[in-house]
């Protein structure tokens, strides 16, 4: 019996891509020939220890094929490398950054899969803006990805729902400057564990999801950093390119809520119109956006049922 098989799962990494390090999550197929690969891309705060339950219970289901390969955006989380140091990047990168980077981070996974003696498919999992990302790549690496997922897709006039109104304020420059002092102020002036015990009160994360945010998000280049991206997405992700999803429509799943302030339901109607190649769904399941932080079991059971559509027939036939 291997150790690996001892080991729980997603193994944790940094990771060198154009210059940039990554955190990243990986959770290997047990059979070491992976027939299908998936590049889960968050959402903005776009932490990948979000997804871990959400990957593991996906991984599970089809352990012996599939590979899953989470990463976090790039300056939006205090991590450590792999000597055990807390890597602290204070730069903060715009939305095109962030979308240059994760092209590359697909281009070299692509790269090492592709010297696999059988090609598995190569899929795209993108979560609220992390479905643009994934738009993004397909746009320029269209002929080397199979299909893209995407759910809760934040990827038309992001400034214009209903969530975007309510908080467009916090993203300006001088507000989020502000934001991020009185984070590290808070950090200097309290223990750690009164700053769990608060975030614990506020509620709005479960206990372990609170306690990464405090430990990995809440410091001032963190904080910038996810507050410039939102900026980014409010202003540059404006009209739907519709020419695009006509022509490639037919690589996409696409997973809308009904009760969306990110993705109002007009958006589901406008697309269900325009791709009429791919599968563009509405949930069924009373499922939020923000799946992540109670429901991810959930919407991994609706994302593996989409998986089984894609992969039950290819697999069955070379188990």
């Amino acid at each position: 019996m291997s150790f690996a098989n001892q080991i729980a799962l997603p193994l944790r990494t940094t990771w060198p891509v154009s210059g940039e390090l990554r955190e990243t999550l990986y959770w290997p197929c047990r059979s070491n020939i992976a027939r299908a690969v998936i590049l889960m891309i968050p959402g903005n705060p776009g932490l990948a220890d979000f997804y871990i339950d959400f990957c593991t219970a996906i991984h599970n289901e089809f352990i012996e094929h599939m590979d899953i390969i989470c990463v976090s955006h790039l300056g939006h989380t205090r991590f450590g490398d792999n000597r055990g140091l807390v890597y602290r990047n204070k730069k903060t990168y715009n939305l095109e950054e962030q979308v240059e980077n994760m092209i590359s981070v697909f281009d070299e996974i692509d790269k090492e899969y592709a010297r696999a003696s059988t090609r598995p498919k190569m899929f795209l999992c993108g979560h609220s803006v992390g479905c643009y990302f994934a738009q993004k790549i397909c746009e320029c690496r269209s002929a080397r990805i199979d299909r893209v997922f995407s759910l809760f897709p934040a990827i038309e006039s992001i400034g214009m729902t209903p969530r975007g109104r309510q908080l467009w304020f916090l993203f300006q420059p001088g507000v989020r400057h502000v934001l991020a002092g009185v984070v590290d102020m808070i950090r200097w002036l309290f223990p750690l564990r009164i700053i769990h015990a608060m975030a614990n009160a506020s509620k709005s994360l479960n206990a372990d999801n609170s306690h990464l945010v405090v430990d990995k998000m809440l410091h001032g280049p963190c904080v910038n950093s996810v507050l410039r991206m939102a900026a980014d997405e409010m202003r540059k992700i404006s009209g739907l390119n519709e020419d695009f999803y006509r022509k490639f429509g037919h690589k996409f799943v696409m997973y809308y809520g009904r009760n969306d302030n990110w993705v109002p339901l007009e958006c589901f109607e406008k697309m269900r119109q325009i791709n009429t190649g791919g599968k563009v769904t509405l949930c069924e399941n009373n499922i939020s956006h923000a799946f992540v932080t109670s429901q991810s079991e959930d919407m991994a059971l609706v994302m593996t049922g989409m998986l089984k559509d894609e992969l039950h027939i290819e697999l069955d036939k070379k188990c």
